[in-house]
């Protein structure tokens, strides 16, 4: 089975359609740019193009730019938590969400929103899921912070969120063979205790047999 991965794509959604028509069967891994109130878009509840996502068969998890209230209305949302068979028999996961640094410019309910980030049960819930599914791949906004090193090993970076930290745990219970996030903006990957990182940049698209 042949999935298409597309980076974040922070409310371009004409360039999001173009990906659509080219690829079906397609995941993007966060920051849609889900019911912005202030999006000069039209309404929020049509944005990303629902018509067309169900027509190529494309899904999409949350990042930590986009209201999560909105995206558990969308039929193609992936949610936290959520795993699924492939037909070659790999187990697939997914974990969205992530941490705003510019939290402090933004506005609560309309370009931020506190639950961004797994909360503590939703966390535990998700971590025993995980241990007995032990995926193959795993599809997360965000990343562990063995991957997050390595990305900003020659420059600044801030301190570890809590998601970064909790996908950590995960990965160190359990490395799935393919791990693929966005989040970072970066088109880099790597080789990591037989992990294979993949971090897609904006509106990159990675084409996986899985």
């Amino acid at each position: 089975m042949t999935v298409t991965f597309i980076g974040d794509v922070h409310g371009k959604f004409g360039q999001y359609k173009t990906l659509l028509k080219k690829y079906p069967n397609t995941i993007q891994v966060g920051d849609m740019g889900v019911g912005f109130l202030n999006w000069p878009h039209g309404d929020p509840q049509q944005n990303p193009p629902h018509d067309l996502m169900v027509e190529t068969n494309a899904f999409f998890i949350r990042g930590n730019h986009d209201n999560p209230h909105v995206c558990k209305r969308h039929s193609r949302y992936l949610p936290d938590g959520y795993g699924t068979s492939t037909k070659q028999g790999n187990m697939m996961m997914f974990i969205g969400g992530g941490y705003s640094i510019d939290r402090h410019y933004r506005r609560e309910g309309f370009t931020w929103w506190p639950e961004e980030e797994l909360s503590y049960d939703e966390a535990c819930r998700i971590a025993d899921v995980y241990h007995v599914m032990k995926p193959t791949v795993m599809v997360t906004h965000e990343c562990p912070s063995v991957h997050t090193d390595l990305l900003y090993a020659s420059h600044h970076r801030f301190d570890s969120s809590r998601t970064e930290k909790f996908l950590q745990t995960l990965w160190e219970a359990h490395k799935p063979q393919l791990w693929i996030h966005g989040h970072h903006h970066l088109s880099v990957e790597h080789n990591i205790q037989g992990t294979k990182f993949v971090c897609l940049a904006e509106l990159e698209a990675r084409e996986f047999n899985i």
